[in-house]
């Protein structure tokens, strides 16, 4: 059985979660209490140097950052829709957009969340937060030209993309951005998925 180790609050866990739960892999969750700093003390720090959750391990055989996490059991099992299509750019148009996601969305929308949630207003730094929010508008309206004709980014089926999503759209609010109709239309649907409804509802 794998083991996860993680944090409720930590977006990237719950990538992790909602991907496991999606594919009915079975695992044990190890809670890393972030707020008292375990994730800078042994045992966890020989686990993972950096420090960060999640963390998967696998017999002997332990491997940090969600998304890797998340590609690697995506290669190790073969399931009957696998998220990685045989076709080899069909995978390199993925693996993009993946790359995409992570720079353009969800690396900047945490730069607006982090301060909202956890700094005091006149802390923040606005002028960073400004361009973060003018990157994610820019996402968002070329988002909008796929979600125009498809009801999901790859394929046109729910899979990697939307679970690397997922916990990040849950905080569109929270960025205060105009989100253009189909794109809204879209975190709906996401959102109401079951796995993820009940892994962002925890």
């Amino acid at each position: 059985m794998y083991q996860l180790y993680s944090n409720s609050r930590s977006p990237y866990s719950k990538r992790v979660h909602i991907y496991l739960q999606y594919r009915n892999l079975p695992y044990e969750t190890i809670t890393i209490a972030l707020e008292k700093l375990e994730n800078r003390k042994k045992p966890f720090i020989q686990i993972n140097p950096y420090g960060k959750v999640p963390v998967l391990v696998d017999d002997e055989f332990c491997l940090a950052e969600s998304q890797t996490i998340i590609r690697y059991l995506e290669e190790k099992h073969s399931f009957e829709r696998h998220f990685f299509s045989k076709d080899i750019q069909s995978r390199a148009l993925l693996n993009q957009a993946i790359q995409r996601c992570e720079s353009e969305f969800c690396f900047p929308g945490s730069v607006i969340y982090f301060a909202k949630k956890f700094v005091p207003e006149e802390k923040w730094d606005k002028n960073r937060m400004k361009d973060s929010l003018k990157r994610i508008g820019r996402h968002f309206d070329i988002l909008e030209e796929i979600l125009e004709s498809n009801d999901y980014l790859h394929e046109n089926q729910f899979g990697f993309l939307e679970i690397l999503y997922a916990p990040f759209i849950k905080q569109i609010e929270l960025m205060e951005i105009k989100v253009p109709p189909f794109v809204e239309n879209w975190v709906k649907r996401v959102l109401k998925e079951p796995i993820v409804s009940q892994i962002l509802a925890d």
